[in-house]
């Protein structure tokens, strides 16, 4: 054909300002020559618009009031759901889908492909692109031992499996996510692991008094799975609460029991609670200036499978880490942290203490989990060639044929 194929990049569960992988796939496909349309929330329209490229365009509604329960996640997802098939209209009026690029969760985009197919008589290619696997995710905040929640879980694999029989091509956060698929007989298609590698910039270390209370660091989401109640009581354990300043960036559905946490064990005044940091350089100049950066994440059936976009950031500006040994940060990170012995707060509060105490230790991990984070994960010499590569491997063949009749 003689144009490119227009693919729309489309997203549902978080604001596209802080979603950092949709707008980054959107960009790797645009700067490989596709037409590619950005779809998804937003509460400032312009402030997404001058983050992503101007070879992208964008297609945006509002973000739904995040939900604090299992039902106030059904009714969030299904006013998302209508959101975004009222912009995907709008899209397919202007220009032709060839293929559509859903990030997850929820897993229900497959839904729209019927829509997009009857207002364009044309079926787009779906691309199903896992970032957590929905299911585990689900029980995970939720708890799946209650009648309604184990519905919803019965639900939630089935709008998986649905996900993944309709795809063309599936794109996995990580190999974890693809072992799983096949070893369930889920993935029927190509597919291609594109790990999320987004580097902080150099930023501003603040230096401080010699007196000054050294900094703990903590970047990322805040709920359920994040273990961020685990944390303040990690700090409480490693014996140095008192002369630390723990600054905890980010929000969600856990950190009031975190900080209610804090107040219980003594130590509120011993942390810092910025809420939801948007602007990156704040963010790198904390996370380069901290002594010690810690992704709390203890072990679930989520935690197992999942990788954390926090460690590969830490990684960037060369942070020194502490952690627990989860599969995905010993895949991801080796041996560039410092391990907790085992789950329990009071270890992940001794490998805290161990790097604040030996600052050369720290800064040599530091050293050793920049080179690996350039070696294997950075976005642009990792996942977007990979993205790119899964793409070409998908329009091989030409676009299809536009379809006279409908099935």
């Amino acid at each position: 054909m003689s144009r490119p194929p227009h693919i729309a990049v489309v997203t549902q569960n978080a604001d596209l300002v802080s979603d950092l992988r949709p707008r980054a796939e959107a960009e790797a496909l645009a700067r490989a020559g596709y037409r590619v349309t950005l779809v998804g929330p937003t509460n400032d329209p312009r402030r997404v618009r001058e983050l992503t490229l101007p070879e992208v365009a964008v297609e945006l509604f509002p973000l739904p009031t995040a939900a604090r329960s299992a039902i106030g996640q059904m009714v969030e997802q299904c006013t998302v759901l209508a959101r975004t098939s009222r912009a995907l209209v709008r899209l397919c009026r202007r220009a032709r889908i060839d293929a559509i690029h859903a990030a997850n969760p929820p897993d229900d985009l497959w839904l729209l492909v019927r829509l997009v197919h009857v207002r364009q008589r044309f079926r787009p290619r779906f691309v199903f692109d896992q970032h957590d696997v929905a299911p585990v995710l689900l029980v995970e905040k939720y708890g799946g031992e209650r009648l309604p929640m184990r519905g919803l879980h019965v639900i939630a694999e089935a709008f998986e499996r649905a996900s993944f029989g309709r795809a063309a091509l599936v794109v996995f956060a990580n190999p974890s996510y693809e072992e799983r698929a096949t070893g369930r007989g889920l993935l029927r298609c190509p597919s291609a692991v594109v790990p999320n590698g987004w580097t902080l910039s150099a930023g501003e270390r603040r230096g401080r008094e010699a007196s000054a209370r050294p900094v703990v660091a903590y970047v990322g989401t805040m709920n359920e799975q994040d273990c961020l109640p685990h944390l303040v009581e990690a700090v409480a354990a490693s014996g140095a609460a008192d002369r630390i300043r723990a600054v905890m960036a980010g929000d969600g559905s856990a950190r009031a029991q975190a900080e209610s946490r804090a107040d219980e064990l003594g130590i509120a005044a011993s942390f810092d609670w910025l809420g939801w940091v948007s602007d990156r350089s704040a963010i790198a100049s904390l996370v380069h200036s901290a002594d010690v950066c810690v992704a709390p994440e203890t072990d679930s059936e989520f935690n197992r499978l999942a990788s954390f976009v926090k460690i590969g950031e830490y990684m960037s500006a060369g942070a020194a880490i502490a952690a627990h040994p989860l599969a995905q940060n010993v895949d991801v990170a080796g041996p560039t942290i410092e391990y907790a012995d085992d789950m329990s707060a009071e270890s992940l509060g001794a490998a805290i203490r161990r790097l604040l105490d030996d600052r050369e230790r720290a800064s040599r991990l530091g050293a050793a989990a920049r080179a690996r984070f350039e070696a294997n994960l950075r976005w642009e010499t990792a996942g977007a060639p990979r993205l790119v590569a899964a793409y070409r491997k998908l329009f091989s063949g030409g676009v299809q044929a536009p379809q006279v009749g409908l099935r």
